[in-house]
């Protein structure tokens, strides 16, 4: 529960009335004295989950550059007929994001937007694992390289950090994502390399790595799912070893297929895999940024919230255009 105090102009009494009654929140209010000026104050129990709309709202109604004028609220304690009341009515809110949440999405993200030397040391792992799979065609041992890459948190501080509108942090998470797929690459060209000068690699691609040359429009639409689905899933609290898979198996085995085919020389592999990574990559950075934007995450106050989704729309069309871009080239140049 919280404790609402709105000091206003007696000129601006009647639209925050009006907001605190459009909302059925119920309300006191009187006449006070604040350097020779004369207010209105409001005072009102509120529930957390609703604060943020409500605030929105009375900013609209106030005119906060006055020096006398102020919009507060702190946590209280205590029993009110009419908040109990206020708050039956409220419960449809009640799923809507409230200041803790926001902020608890916000140091989580943080946390995992950058990636450490554990974690790129897992990355190469997981690229050594998917090579061994990939060239004795076993679906298993790719599968436990799935669960190794730590791609799932870059990919949740790109999106949250966009709609939150925070752009530097945004492109942070984007650095971390391309040094992990370079340390995948990297690792499984240096392991195909020494494996070639030992005579331990195929002649020809095998099944699992000829599948990762191979790209199309659908992949896109896949990618797409895979990341709007993993951003909810983290989001709704589920383990993310069970959201990560998913997305993993979507970015390390195509790379490491690059760093083969390199190596290799298979070409047409090659810039199949190229282009299924990079079709890949912008599926999930734009499933992961339009699932949290479906889910109404945003800053809390109205300035900010209007300058994140205007930053959250800019980026959208920036990847819009670079996938139509792909889906252009996959039209031009089929197979």
């Amino acid at each position: 529960m919280l404790r609402l105090e709105i000091y206003c102009d007696e000129t601006e009494g009647e639209q925050v009335s009006a907001v605190l009654g459009k909302w059925n929140v119920q309300f006191y209010v009187e006449e006070v004295r604040g350097n020779d000026h004369r207010v209105l104050k409001f005072v009102a129990l509120v529930p957390d989950f609703i604060i943020n709309d409500l605030a929105d709202e009375l900013m609209k109604a106030i005119d906060l550059r006055k020096g006398h004028s102020a919009i507060t609220w702190s946590q209280v304690s205590g029993k009110s007929v009419k908040y109990a009341n206020s708050l039956k009515s409220l419960r449809k809110f009640k799923r809507r994001w409230s200041l803790a949440a926001i902020e608890k999405l916000i140091e989580d993200a943080n946390n995992q937007a950058t990636v450490d030397p554990i974690q790129l040391t897992l990355g190469a792992v997981a690229s050594i694992i998917a090579l061994f799979g990939l060239i004795n065609d076993s679906i298993v041992m790719i599968i436990s390289a799935m669960l190794l890459s730590p791609i799932l948190g870059p990919l949740y501080g790109f999106s949250l950090n966009v709609v939150m509108g925070k752009g530097r942090d945004a492109l942070d998470a984007v650095y971390s994502i391309l040094k992990l797929l370079v340390v995948i690459f990297l690792s499984a060209a240096i392991v195909t390399l020494i494996l070639k000068l030992a005579g331990a690699m195929p002649s020809q691609p095998t099944h699992e790595i000829a599948i990762r040359g191979n790209s199309g429009l659908v992949y896109i639409l896949l990618a797409v799912i895979l990341g709007y689905a993993g951003v909810v899933a983290i989001v709704s609290k589920i383990p993310e070893i069970l959201a990560g898979v998913s997305i993993a198996a979507a970015l390390v085995p195509p790379t490491t297929v690059i760093g083969i085919s390199l190596v290799m020389g298979w070409w047409d592999v090659f810039g199949g895999s190229l282009i299924l990574t990079l079709e890949n990559v912008l599926g999930l950075l734009t499933g992961s940024l339009l699932g949290l934007y479906i889910l109404n995450v945003s800053p809390r106050s109205y300035y900010e919230r209007r300058a994140a989704r205007l930053y959250t729309k800019r980026t959208m069309l920036v990847l819009a255009l670079m996938i139509a871009l792909i889906v252009l080239l996959e039209l031009m140049f089929p197979g």
